[in-house]
C-alpha cells in the first residue's frame, strides 16, 4: 500500500496496486487482494468496480460445486485488446499476436528473399500482419500497439544504419508502418482514430528482453544475449534493464571488423562449400563431418572475441545464445565456454536459448504490451512476474 497527501495521486496508486496484483496472480477474490496490496476491503472494491465498469476488469461466474454465498472473484480482462510483435529479418518476417497478458493468441511468418527492397519488405511485414489478425479472428481495430524488431541501430523510431537490409539505413520504420502505401488496403489501420502507436527497436535488443522475460536468464539481472544468425549481435541486460545505449546503438559489437563478427556466418558456409545452408553445416559436425566440425570451430573463435570485450566491460551474470543458430545452440554453446574461460576467466555461465528464432518477435510483443498498458502502470509493466504461459 501507498501513502500519499494528493488524494487523485493516491487513488491511481491504489488502482496501479490493485491492478497488478490481478494482472501478476490471476483471478482473486477481493479478501485476496485486501491481503496482497495491504488496502482495505472497502478501497478494493471501489477500484475494482471502476475497473469492471472500464472493461478492464471482469467478474468471473461462480465455481462448479460452490454452496451457499460463494466470494466474488475477478481477472484482467487481457482480452480487451491485443498486441502484435513484428520481426523484420533478412529471410523473413515473423509476426506474433497476443492478448494484454502476453499470452500468444497466434503466429504467422512469411518467407522474403535477402535482396528484398525496402518496398517488398514492408509490403511483407503488413500482409504478414494482415493474415495473421485474420486467421485469429480478431479485428485490427483491437489492436493497442505494435513492436517491431530490425536489424541496425535504431533511434526513434529510424533506423539510423543498417548493412544488411538493403535500402535500410534511414528508414522512418515506424512512420512507414502506419503510413498507407500505393495499395491503400496494405496500410496498418488506426485504432479508435487516433493512430496506432508503433515501436521499433534494434532485434537483439529485443532478443535480449524476450530471453530476460521468458526465456533463458529469466533468473538473473544481468545479462547478454549473442544473436547469431545471417548476422552476429548483442544485446545487453543490466540490472533488469535494457541497456540501449547514448544513441541506441550498445552491442552492435559487428561494427568493428577486428572482432570479426561482420561476415562470420559467411565465413561458415564458406568453408563448407555445397553445404546449402548453415543448417546443413551444423547437422554435418553433429554427425562427425571434420571439415564441418572445423568450419563451427572457427565460427565459435570468431564469435567468442567480441562476446569476451562484452564481458571483460559489463560482468553479466550469463550469456545466451540465441538468433537463428540457436538450433545449433548445444554446438556453439560448448566450445564457447572453453574459449572465453581462457579470455575472461572466470566467464559467466553460457545459456542456449529457449525461444529459438522467435526470441525477436517475442520482444516485440513485450514492449508492445508496455505501450499498450502504460496508462494502467505507472511504474511500468511488471516484467518480472508477468504470466508466462
Amino acid at each position: 500500500m501507498r501513502r500519499g497527501g494528493d488524494p487523485s495521486r493516491l487513488r491511481r496508486l491504489n488502482s496501479a496496486d490493485v491492478l497488478t496484483a490481478l494482472y501478476t496472480q490471476g483471478p482473486r477474490t477481493l479478501t485476496e487482494i485486501s491481503a496482497e496490496t495491504g488496502l482495505s476491503r472497502p478501497t478494493v472494491e471501489d477500484v475494482v468496480e471502476a475497473f469492471v465498469r472500464d472493461r478492464i476488469v471482469r467478474e468471473l461466474p461462480p465455481e462448479p460445486g460452490s454452496t451457499g454465498r460463494p466470494a466474488r472473484r475477478f481477472r484482467f480482462a487481457a482480452d480487451g485488446g491485443f498486441v502484435a510483435g513484428i520481426d523484420i529479418g533478412v529471410h523473413k518476417v515473423l509476426v506474433v499476436l497476443a492478448d494484454l497478458e502476453g499470452e500468444v493468441r497466434r503466429v504467422r511468418r512469411t518467407t522474403v528473399e535477402p535482396g528484398s527492397g525496402r518496398a517488398e519488405r514492408l509490403t511483407a511485414a503488413r500482409e504478414t500482419l494482415a493474415g495473421c489478425l485474420d486467421e485469429s479472428g480478431i479485428p485490427p481495430g483491437r489492436l493497442r500497439a505494435i513492436g517491431v524488431g530490425t536489424p541496425g541501430v535504431v533511434q526513434d523510431g529510424v533506423v539510423t544504419l543498417c548493412t544488411v537490409l538493403p535500402g535500410w539505413s534511414g528508414l522512418d520504420l515506424a512512420g512507414a508502418l502506419t503510413t498507407a502505401p500505393a495499395d491503400p488496403a496494405g496500410a496498418v489501420p488506426p485504432v479508435d482514430g487516433t493512430g496506432l502507436p508503433v515501436i521499433v527497436e534494434n532485434d537483439a535488443n529485443l532478443a535480449t528482453i524476450a530471453e530476460h522475460w521468458r526465456g533463458a536468464a529469466r533468473d538473473v539481472r544481468d545479462a547478454v544475449c549473442v544473436l547469431a544468425g545471417n548476422r552476429v549481435a548483442a544485446g545487453v541486460i543490466i540490472g533488469g534493464r535494457l541497456h540501449r545505449g547514448h544513441r541506441g546503438g550498445a552491442g552492435e559489437l559487428g561494427l568493428l571488423p577486428v572482432l570479426r563478427w561482420e561476415g562470420a556466418p559467411d565465413r561458415l558456409l564458406a568453408a563448407c562449400p555445397g553445404s546449402g545452408d548453415l543448417a546443413a553445416v551444423f547437422a554435418a559436425a553433429r554427425s562427425g563431418d571434420a571439415r564441418a566440425s572445423a568450419a563451427v570451430a572457427g565460427f565459435t573463435d570468431d564469435l567468442a572475441t567480441g562476446t569476451a570485450a562484452l564481458l571483460l566491460a559489463v560482468d553479466p551474470a550469463a550469456v545466451v545464445v540465441g538468433g537463428g543458430l540457436s538450433r545449433a545452440g548445444d554446438l556453439i554453446a560448448e566450445g564457447l565456454r572453453d574459449r572465453l574461460a581462457a579470455l575472461c576467466p572466470p566467464p559467466p555461465e553460457v545459456r542456449v536459448s529457449t525461444l529459438g528464432d522467435e526470441a525477436v518477435a517475442t520482444g516485440a510483443v513485450h514492449i508492445a504490451l508496455e505501450r499498450a498498458t502504460a496508462g494502467l502502470f505507472p511504474d511500468g509493466l511488471p516484467i518480472g512476474s508477468l504470466p508466462t504461459r
